[in-house]
């Protein structure tokens, strides 16, 4: 069933619900599924960029896997006006993105997105045994930003204009997309080795000090063999990610086709594995194209992950609001490796 035909079943299904209910904060049910994918419908439009949100079938499908976990606030009669999850989004199964916060407008101002993410950073992942739980925290309002830290998350980099604005922007913020903080909360914290790129070394030992972080330094190689990266491409957004679990001698042909699919006003980014002794001399092919640091992911392939990123045109700098000095300490240094990329393209023109 195509997204057409979803939206349409939905806006069919819809009813008014009624503003002042009591509530119940409890694990998805089957029969939530419908009420599920209206409050998507709600919030988003049917502009949301994945299709499956809007299928009920597909929701109770994926979480009757480990690859979903989904909380609901729910009336008595069982409608859904609130709903946040943990899902498998990294090459490491054991990191789990924590997303889908949202709380229908009747029935804001009662404290349940705090009570949500309470359940979703703190006891669902414990009770689950989940070792890596992180978040991407919009930042054209600092709101989200504010209940994570309190639940022990740490800014660990800046995903710069990946997200549309949705359904509910202000007109004069429709020009330019969302971008995210990456936070990151660590339940378990094991050693690992990792190649680090040196243009990024001092800013990954600084997490990796402030976090306790246990790693093994270790020597970079050259690029040989084949690349070995899987492409996620959002055609509606024109987002490309690129996850790169091996950098070979091919690595450049592979990002440049990867551009291409994307477009001249692709959102381009890159997920290099940290484990990989290549990933040292990968970086120093990204940032000649272009590519600036988005930030450092623990864990995100067993080793950690580099995020590099590129973008067809100047952010919008002063819409990013961080909550604390740690997140403007982020933005400040993402900033300034994209202004690194503005000098040398100016200096090769």
């Amino acid at each position: 069933m195509g997204r057409e035909e979803l939206i349409r079943k939905l806006q069919e299904s819809h009813r008014v619900i009624e503003p002042g209910q009591e509530v119940t904060i409890d694990s998805f049910r089957p029969e939530d599924a419908l009420g599920v994918a209206l409050a998507y419908y709600e919030t988003y439009g049917d502009t949301f960029p994945l299709e499956h949100v809007y299928d009920p079938r597909e929701i109770i499908r994926r979480n009757a896997t480990d690859d979903q976990y989904t909380v609901v606030a729910r009336t008595p009669r069982g409608e859904i006006v609130g709903l946040i999850g943990l899902f498998r989004h990294a090459p490491n199964p054991n990191v789990y993105e924590s997303g889908q916060l949202m709380v229908l407008k009747s029935y804001r101002n009662r404290h349940l997105s705090t009570e949500f993410s309470k359940i979703a950073l703190d006891s669902l992942p414990r009770q689950l045994g989940i070792p890596v739980v992180f978040l991407e925290a919009v930042s054209n309002h600092s709101v989200s930003q504010r209940i994570a830290l309190p639940r022990g998350l740490v800014f660990t980099g800046l995903e710069v204009e990946c997200m549309p604005p949705g359904v509910h922007a202000k007109e004069d913020d429709a020009s330019h997309n969302i971008s995210l903080f990456l936070m990151f909360k660590l339940f378990e914290k094991t050693s690992c080795d990792v190649y680090l790129p040196e243009p990024y070394r001092t800013f990954c030992e600084t997490i990796y000090a402030e976090q306790a972080l246990p790693r093994v330094f270790s020597s970079a190689a050259a690029l040989t063999g084949e690349t070995l990266a899987s492409p996620f491409f959002i055609q509606e957004t024109g987002l490309m990610r690129l996850t790169v679990t091996r950098a070979g001698r091919d690595f450049a042909e592979v990002v440049a086709a990867a551009e291409a699919k994307a477009g001249p006003r692709g959102v381009l980014q890159l997920f290099l594995n940290l484990g990989d002794g290549a990933a040292p001399q990968a970086v120093e092919v990204l940032r000649d194209r272009g590519y600036f640091l988005a930030g450092l992911q623990p864990y995100w392939f067993g080793a950690d992950g580099l995020l590099m990123q590129k973008v067809g045109r100047e952010p919008d700098w002063d819409a990013i609001q961080g909550v604390d000095r740690n997140a403007a300490v982020i933005r400040d240094m993402v900033r300034e490796d994209f202004e690194r990329t503005r000098c040398r393209e100016h200096r090769s023109a």
